[in-house]
């Protein structure tokens, strides 16, 4: 049931212009043409630097699909449903077959309508909607017939207001993501390669000259195993048994998606807590974590044991900072590996102090746990939003208009 006031409407209704697709062949790219967006362009601020051009006469052959600053541009295949809004500095633009030009009209206010198109309910009816067995899209006539909940302009205007000051808050976390992860690697290029040196206890700086050493001069190496798939009494006990999906999603590995028994965990080589794994095989060569307990792995990793006085945290950044060198030394062939012996022998940077190694491990881990906590701050605002969305673009919780509650 509507809301008192509201109204359902379909997108052909509330536009001042028919919606429709754009160029089928925009043709080479032209350097000082005009600008066309693609599917690959939308979803969220269209960049127009990244944008591709195309002639003036073929601009002019589709000015029916001309777009305007405002105008909402939509994906029709590939990335379905994805919406842009055109930005007030690209004055004269047109799009391709993939993607459609949605103009609302004075009645009704682009961004409440942009919102809507975003909202689950929506998508979903877009979704099922969407045609095809190579790849799926959406025609235009299904697209001008899908309805919206719509409020009066008053009403749309607030709502609209309030999920773009999370939209503002959301990209300043995301801008402060970037500038954190980049000071970061600026940082590991300084610190792990002794460009930069920190202060001891005493207050004077590390001294010594650094060394490149092969892997197994810091630590040892562990290849892991699989137990036999075979027998059912080996898996699906408390004992973490990691494959290279389980890596990369955090620094510590605390969960795996299969988990071993005692008697299967006996039939692995086991590996310490803190140890570094790398894995070496395929497509996913490079991903990296940290043992957050004593588990297990498949044959696709390395573990990465750090021996005598050397600190684990410490080669894991140099495995990080070394991670794209190790990859491009995988044997090239139809799937790409590094052995054990090949893995081992990769240089990585070495202090001749373990409190140095101890140091520059306690900075990154600092540097890490701040990026953490903004990523965290990050899906706490894109979930308080989806929930805002949920209530206000339905009419489920109302807003306050000139002092009334609508």
């Amino acid at each position: 049931m509507m809301p008192n006031g509201w109204k359902t409407l379909s997108l052909g209704e509330i536009t001042k212009e028919k919606i429709s697709y754009g160029i089928v062949q925009a043709g080479p790219h032209v350097e000082n043409g005009v600008p066309y967006i693609k599917s690959s362009n939308v979803g969220g601020e269209i960049k127009i630097e990244d944008l591709q051009r195309t002639s003036s006469e073929i601009h002019h052959k589709y000015r029916r699909s001309a777009v305007h600053p405002n105008d909402i541009v939509f994906s029709l295949r590939g990335n379905i449903g994805r919406t842009s809004i055109v930005p007030p500095e690209l004055l004269e633009a047109n799009l391709t077959q993939g993607t459609a030009r949605i103009s609302v009209n004075t009645k009704n206010e682009t961004n409440f309508v942009y919102y809507s198109l975003a909202s689950t309910p929506i998508l979903n009816r877009i979704n099922s909607l969407s045609k095809g067995s190579t790849f799926k899209e959406i025609s235009l006539e299904e697209l001008r017939k899908v309805k919206l909940p719509i409020p009066p302009l008053p009403e749309q205007q607030k709502i609209a207001k309030i999920l773009s000051t999370w939209d503002k808050a959301i990209s300043t976390t995301e801008r402060l993501i970037v500038n954190s992860t980049q000071q970061k690697k600026a940082l590991m290029q300084q610190l792990l390669t002794g460009k930069k040196r920190l202060l001891e206890e005493s207050g004077k700086r590390f001294e010594g000259e650094w060394a490149r050493q092969p892997i197994n001069f810091v630590a040892d190496v562990i290849t892991g195993n699989t137990p036999s798939t075979k027998n059912q009494e080996y898996y699906g006990g408390d004992r973490l048994f990691v494959s290279p999906s389980d890596l990369g999603i955090s620094k510590y590995i605390l969960e795996t998606t299969k988990r071993l028994t005692d008697l299967g965990f006996n039939q692995t080589r086991k590996v310490p807590k803190g140890s570094s794994l790398f894995t070496c095989i395929g497509s996913t060569i490079g991903k990296l974590g940290i043992a957050g307990e004593e588990l297990a792995t498949n044959q696709q990793i390395n573990s990465v044991c750090a021996k005598g006085n050397n600190c684990g945290e410490f080669i894991y950044y140099q495995l990080l900072f070394h991670a794209e060198q190790i990859k491009g030394s995988a044997a090239t062939q139809a799937v790409p590996i590094i052995n054990k012996t090949n893995f081992e022998s990769q240089l990585i940077f070495s202090p001749p102090s373990h409190k140095e190694q101890q140091k520059i491990a306690t900075v990154l881990t600092n540097t890490d746990k701040e990026v953490e906590l903004l990523e965290q701050q990050l899906a706490d605002l894109q979930q308080e939003k989806k929930a805002l969305m949920q209530v206000l673009l339905t009419g489920k919780k109302r807003v306050v208009v000139d002092g009334e509650v609508t």
